[in-house]
């Protein structure tokens, strides 16, 4: 009897070879972290090209080519554009231990958190900010009344305010929170300004804030609206039956998404718009100006 070897087709044995190659290219793959506050995401590598989204301090991305003083870059949440490689500190082997991945991190609670090269806030300008949801290596050592020391994506030492953090397990995933918890977060972003490719408080857009406030709460959406809407894994929610937290999606047609906001309940929901103000606000889904581009509802699932 011939061996499988022997009858199996050339091509079979060259997509073998080809899988197992990409495999090892995935795996090998550079990632950097983020050291800025929040670092804008390019078409193109180009600081004068469209603003497609935003990663931010501590983030770590996954590296996938370089031009110049830019290198395209993957984000957590699979999005990928081009980034300023002064914004990066790249890790030196595969191997290497990623930015706050063990020991104890804080958690950025606050909407911005300044960040101290001293345990005092008046004696100098913060090392950094770092925007809610960021998560900061704590240092081991005696804490401080009041202040945390923490090591920043640079490698310096700085201090954070109690105040602004939670302290956790770095391997500890984020809960999921409840619809409650959910609406709470948007509400405290209401006044945000409008920022096209915006992903932190410092200025959102629709789909931005919706996934700020969802991945505060353990859930990572895909970036843009359209992706939401089509997202197979969130479940499909008639009118009659949105509770709040639901994604409310918004366009001329449904295969041209080009908006969405979160319901809050009675009616109303919150989204980032340009819509007579550009901020974070509340609106209602009967006004005629919604009404007329309303598409339909999905409630996400957890990963």
């Amino acid at each position: 009897m011939a061996s499988r070897r022997s009858t199996r087709p050339a091509w079979v044995g060259l997509l073998v070879l080809l899988l197992a190659a990409t495999r090892a290219h995935a795996a090998a793959r550079a990632e950097a972290v983020v050291t800025r506050t929040v670092e804008n995401m390019y078409s193109a590598p180009s600081a004068e090209k469209d603003v497609v989204s935003q990663a931010f301090l501590g983030e770590t991305v996954g590296i996938l080519e370089a031009s110049g003083p830019f290198v395209k870059v993957e984000t957590p949440d699979r999005y990928q554009g081009w980034i300023a490689t002064g914004a990066l500190s790249r890790y030196a082997t595969a191997a290497a231990p990623r930015y706050a991945s063990r020991g104890r991190v804080a958690e950025v609670r606050s909407l911005i958190a300044n960040v101290y090269r001293e345990t005092d806030v008046t004696t100098a300008r913060p090392r950094a900010k770092a925007p809610l949801g960021a998560r900061l290596e704590v240092l081991d050592g005696p804490i401080q009344d009041h202040w945390y020391k923490v090591r920043l994506p640079n490698g310096q030492a700085a201090f954070v305010q109690k105040g602004d953090v939670e302290i956790l397990d770095a391997d500890s995933p984020r809960p999921a929170g409840t619809s409650a918890d959910l609406v709470a977060t948007g509400r405290r972003l209401i006044g945000v300004p409008y920022l096209w490719g915006g992903m932190t408080p410092l200025g959102v857009d629709c789909s931005g804030f919706v996934s700020l406030v969802y991945r505060v709460h353990g859930r990572v959406l895909p970036r843009d609206a359209d992706l939401q809407f089509a997202d197979p894994r969130a479940q499909v929610v008639e009118r009659s039956d949105l509770q709040p937290g639901d994604l409310l999606f918004f366009g001329r047609a449904a295969s041209k998404i080009t908006h969405v906001g979160m319901y809050l309940g009675e009616g109303r929901f919150i989204n980032a718009t340009t819509h007579e103000t550009p901020v974070v606000r509340e609106d209602r889904l009967d006004d005629s100006h919604w009404e007329a581009l309303y598409q339909g509802a999905r409630r996400p699932q957890l990963p």
